[in-house]
């Protein structure tokens, strides 16, 4: 599951709240402490400070925080609840054993400070935010540590206690309810098809494999008796791209690159140099330089698997052939296992149209349920030779108004999750001790 970043301390750097300012005035009132507990859980106690905090992560996600003094009031109750709800499942996961790896909560936190870093048009001007509030940049790395942590042992603990109960019921009162509310919200429902499709991509002559393949084995043996990986790269590679740079990819996170690339490359220790790694496009070897959180420093040699005109013809035929078997009556199944892609989907059901690329709303343009449509050719994302299309449509649903069937079961799970949270706090909170403080603290006058 991914997470975001936490908006409270990118916000509390980068000076944009407009929250009042509570603290200042609660200072102000004798007998009351800036950092005075605004609420006790079990045996810890949360700070004004804290609450504060949680008001300003509020509004980046676009709360209103009311400035008339009852609204403000009701509002902070509100923060505050939430605020209880967030110990009491922290402390419980403490009491149930949870923990997380420091290598989890590193990679988080290294992942967070750079976004946070992004904001910021220079280094420079990310320290010079540091020290206008008067902290440093370890101490802004403890913070966020201290969060992270806490959020993936709460997480972890919340996960366990879903698969443990039994999920509370919901009624079809209950899901229209929403669905009404949420109507408007919504927007159209965009055109959709469902379908089936051979995607059938071409495959280079044993010839042109037997080649690339020599030349990697001739590269890697060099490699192995000692020379330099980037002289290497810049002698070898079919990588246009990164060939004059030795090979260089710089940082790279998961899913930006071949899936059989960074499987591998994610699995290498630094300074490491792989064998032959076989992707869609080719062999390549591999160099990771440097390990920082969730990225990677790499360089890799590409051996380009070419694929010829005939090949691509070769391909092409087959296509006709496959679409001419589907109009003839052959199964679709019998033809995807047969001459299918199997890294492609080879099913799509409820699909947005205007989602698809441009070669598929061509082909689908005036055509019906249970039509053939294709051969058509998908360009490779990867710069290669494209795949060729010969799809089945099962289905296909015009733009206009979402109905309760497009999305009861969709809200069924919503809601079904949200009151068996709700249940699982429940639980929780009363065999905790909470002892709240909030009318202790006075409110800024109006404004």
């Amino acid at each position: 599951m991914r997470r975001g970043l936490p908006l409270a301390l990118a916000l509390w750097l980068a000076g944009t709240g407009t929250l009042p300012d509570l603290a200042t005035a609660a200072a102000q009132e004798p007998g009351v402490l800036v950092e005075g507990v605004v609420a006790v859980v079990g045996d810890t106690a949360i700070l004004w400070t804290e609450l504060q905090e949680s008001m300003i992560e509020a509004q980046a996600q676009g709360v209103q925080v009311p400035q008339e003094p009852q609204a403000l009031r009701l509002f902070l109750e509100g923060a505050l609840d939430q605020k209880v709800n967030e110990v009491v499942v922290y402390i419980n996961a403490q009491r149930a054993g949870i923990t997380v790896s420091d290598r989890d909560v590193s990679e988080m936190v290294d992942e967070r400070l750079a976004q946070i870093r992004r904001n910021f048009p220079t280094e420079a001007a990310f320290q010079q935010a540091l020290l206008a509030r008067g902290t440093t940049s370890a101490e802004f790395r403890i913070q966020i540590t201290h969060r992270t942590r806490v959020e993936l042992v709460s997480q972890q603990f919340l996960q366990q206690e879903f698969s443990q109960i039994t999920p509370v019921p919901v009624s079809e009162a209950e899901i229209r309810q929403v669905f009404e509310e949420q109507r408007r919200a919504l927007g159209p429902r965009p055109a959709t098809v469902d379908l089936k499709q051979v995607l059938i991509t071409p495959h280079p002559s044993e010839e042109a494999e037997l080649e690339a393949r020599e030349r990697a084995e001739q590269a890697l043996s060099r490699l192995r008796a000692g020379e330099d990986f980037a002289l290497i790269a810049r002698e070898y590679s079919d990588d246009l791209a990164t060939r004059e740079r030795g090979g260089d990819l710089g940082w790279i996170r998961q899913g930006q690159l071949l899936p059989a690339f960074e499987d591998f490359l994610f699995q290498m220790r630094p300074g490491q140099v792989s064998g032959l790694v076989e992707t869609e496009i080719g062999y390549h070897i591999i160099k990771l330089e440097r390990v920082r959180g969730a990225e990677r420093l790499a360089r890799h040699v590409l051996f380009r698997l070419e694929v010829t005109e005939a090949d691509s013809e070769a391909t092409r035929l087959l296509a006709e052939e496959v679409a001419t078997a589907l109009r003839g009556g052959a199964d679709i199944d019998s033809l995807i296992n047969a001459h299918g892609d199997p890294s492609e989907e080879s099913a799509l059901t409820a699909y947005p149209q205007d989602r698809l690329p441009a070669n598929y709303q061509n082909a689908l343009a005036g055509a019906a349920a249970r039509d053939i449509v294709g051969p058509f050719l998908l360009a490779s994302a990867t710069g290669g030779s494209g795949k060729w299309v010969v799809a089945q449509i099962s289905g296909l649903r015009p733009a206009g108004e979402w109905t309760l069937d497009d999305v009861r079961e969709t809200y069924r799970q919503q809601i079904q999750r949200d009151k068996t949270l709700q249940k699982i706090i429940g639980d929780l909170r009363a065999a905790t001790y909470i002892e709240t403080r909030l009318d202790e603290f006075p409110l800024p006058a109006p404004r």
